[in-house]
């Protein structure tokens, strides 16, 4: 028996099937009268209920109808609306480099080899630089208590050290470091102590030792209380070189300490350092 106010056939009593819609999203299915909505209202009317996300796809009778597209996609009696969403293909790709992994690991693993060789090194007869003492001048000042006072060198600065390379011909560039060594007993006898350093050549000549390819009165570095190490990199020099000390000044506290009675704790103690650069 029909309806013709609808133009629609309806499930009678009788049995006769009537014309719906069917719209499905997993396991989740319908079939209800949503003919003439478009794909995007159905989408909208079973969004909650179905829990239907956003990125699901719709398939109209098993064609695929585009996002876009479900605005203008009318429903038709017996459509079978479905929404899905994509599978992604990364854990068939990470199963795939982890086989290859294993493959390649396998591979790697059965050809692997030891072997062992020596390599030829000559034993060195002495050190590349050698540095000693050098006291042939003694310098020496006398520190009063709230006193201040120069330290005057000899005419051509006062050597300390000697740097010399001739036993091993090494021709290389050197790094030359001094550093005060008793700083924490120096600070209880002076406020203030400063050494000013240079570099000789064996004819007294002045060694371009900061890198600007001068040789002038920058050539100096300065050693004090607060900068109790310093390096100096002599260029184009290598044999019977001296560290010398060039002038220098200090500042003592106000009253003499008793530790004074002990030279070492008012006595500069430098330490020489050569090493490749």
């Amino acid at each position: 028996m029909k309806d013709d106010i609808n133009n629609q056939t309806h499930i009678k009593l009788g049995g006769i099937k009537e014309k719906m819609v069917e719209i499905r999203y997993s396991d989740q299915y319908e079939i209800g009268d949503l003919a003439g909505q478009t794909v995007s209202e159905a989408r909208e009317q079973f969004k909650s209920e179905f829990g239907i996300p956003d990125k699901a796809s719709a398939r109209l009778n098993g064609s695929k109808i585009k996002l876009s597209a479900e605005l203008d996609t009318v429903l038709n009696d017996d459509d079978k609306l479905t929404f899905a969403v994509s599978r992604t293909r990364t854990p068939l790709l990470i199963g795939a480099l982890l086989l290859a992994l294993a493959v390649t690991g396998g591979v790697f693993t059965f050809g692997f080899i030891n072997a062992s060789t020596t390599l030829g090194s000559n034993p060195a007869t002495n050190d590349f630089a050698s540095v000693t003492t050098n006291t042939t001048i003694p310098l020496t000042w006398t520190p009063y208590g709230f006193y201040k006072g120069s330290i005057a060198a000899a005419a051509n600065a006062t050597p300390i050290f000697n740097v010399d390379t001739i036993t091993s011909g090494y021709a290389g560039d050197l790094s030359v470091t001094v550093t005060l060594a008793n700083g924490d007993t120096l600070a209880k006898c002076y406020r203030m102590l400063s050494l000013r350093l240079i570099m000789c050549d064996s004819l007294n000549n002045l060694i371009d030792i900061n890198e600007d390819g001068l040789i002038d009165g920058k050539d100096y570095v300065m050693l004090t209380l607060d900068n109790g190490s310093v390096s100096m990199f002599p260029s184009g020099m290598t044999d019977n070189m001296t560290i010398r000390i060039k002038s220098g000044f200090y500042i003592t506290h106000i009253f003499k300490a008793a530790n004074w009675a002990t030279p070492a704790n008012y006595q500069p103690l430098l330490f020489a350092e050569v090493a490749q650069r």
